[in-house]
């Protein structure tokens, strides 16, 4: 039961998941006026991923598909590819757009650029923002649901296995006193930190959760406890022989809770984690480059190349909030500083010669 129960809190499917990949990379150059061109690639490691992508995400038409076979041993690696010319960034479509189970419910990017002319300098300043439709809420109903769903199972068999003693609606309250600190930590945690609450092993405070949480719900904890309680209600009961029935009701209650937890398809998982569905919790990788005229000068990344700036990030970095790429570049102008070279010595010459004809 622990396993089933966790598995779903935590959403821990994603862990068999981790293996495929999808990675969305753009580059970008923009001239001096504004214009430019962006090249998007989409790699998917296997066929299913490259179905994901046609399936879920609205790609700019007029790329084209390649196998890429560079790793030796391993299956070819699907790329798609599409380059985009435009006179103003703000022109283009976004390139990552991934629909939801509601058509109209899609996450997206989109980049823009304001130019400001200076008589020496000019600045261009980028921003590209990936925003995320995910529901907070849809999220937490999702998973209050399910759990609900969890405690009248167990309760059910309980009351079923023991009719006598106990009433599934005395059961449900006493099972929710035991798991929801649980539920409500592990929910609360992945509403604020996403898929890297439960991956790596990183947070000591949700490892320690889970010992506790495995602890007290492993399978002769469980007898044990829900003994206690049936034996309390119905002093008539011999422990033992209630252990040992409550020990082979737990493989029932296991069976009924992950059948339950497969009957929900994938689209009932998009309703609730908006566009993303599972790839909320597979990590997909971006690699965002743009080269601006002159030089960059500020940006919120530590990988600055000249005028190429380079933004390595994931999905996570967006969930459920936007998150914003920005650079600041200044492209120098001779002609104007020379007209102000000019202007500075007409006016220290015009100040000589008026100071000569006072002489």
């Amino acid at each position: 039961m622990k396993r089933v129960l966790i598995a779903f809190m935590l959403l821990a499917t994603a862990v068999a998941m981790s293996g495929c990949f999808i990675d969305i990379s753009a580059v970008s150059k923009v001239n001096a006026d504004g214009s430019g061109f962006r090249i998007t690639t989409y790699t998917a490691d296997g066929a299913s991923e490259k179905e994901e992508l046609l399936k879920y995400y609205l790609l700019p038409a007029g790329g084209s598909w390649k196998l890429d076979s560079y790793v030796e041993g391993k299956p070819p690696l699907h790329v798609y590819e599409i380059k985009r010319e435009f006179r103003e960034i703000k022109e283009l479509s976004p390139d990552y757009v991934r629909k939801g189970a509601d058509p109209l419910n899609v996450s997206g990017n989109e980049c823009s650029l304001d130019i400001r002319k200076g008589m020496v300098f000019t600045t261009y300043r980028y921003e590209e923002i990936y925003r995320d439709c995910a529901d907070q809420a849809k999220i937490r109903a999702f998973c209050d649901g399910w759990y609900n769903s969890a405690l009248e199972i167990m309760s059910d068999e309980v009351a079923k296995a023991f009719p006598r003693s106990v009433k599934m609606g005395e059961v449900k309250p006493f099972l929710d006193g035991r798991f929801r600190p649980y539920y409500d930590y592990f929910l609360k945690e992945f509403l604020a930190n996403g898929r890297k609450s439960f991956e790596g092993g990183d947070s000591a405070a949700n490892n320690a959760k889970m010992a506790e949480f495995e602890a007290q719900y492993e399978e002769t904890a469980f007898a044990g406890y829900m003994a206690d309680y049936i034996v309390s209600a119905d002093k008539g009961q011999d422990r033992k022989r209630v252990y040992d029935k409550l020990l082979a009701l737990h493989e029932k209650i296991d069976g009924r809770l992950s059948a339950m937890s497969e009957s929900l398809n994938e689209s009932n998982y998009g309703d609730a984690f908006g566009v993303y569905g599972w790839p909320l919790f597979m990590g997909y990788s971006f690699k965002v480059s743009v080269t601006l005229p002159g030089q960059v000068v500020e940006a919120n990344t530590s990988d600055i190349k000249s005028g190429t700036v380079t933004w390595n990030f994931n999905s996570d970095d967006f969930q459920m909030k936007e998150y914003r790429l920005t650079a600041v570049s200044r492209r120098f102008n001779p002609a104007g500083a020379v007209i102000i070279a000019a202007g500075i010595l007409l006016a220290a010459y015009a100040a000589y010669r008026g100071k000569h004809k006072k002489k």
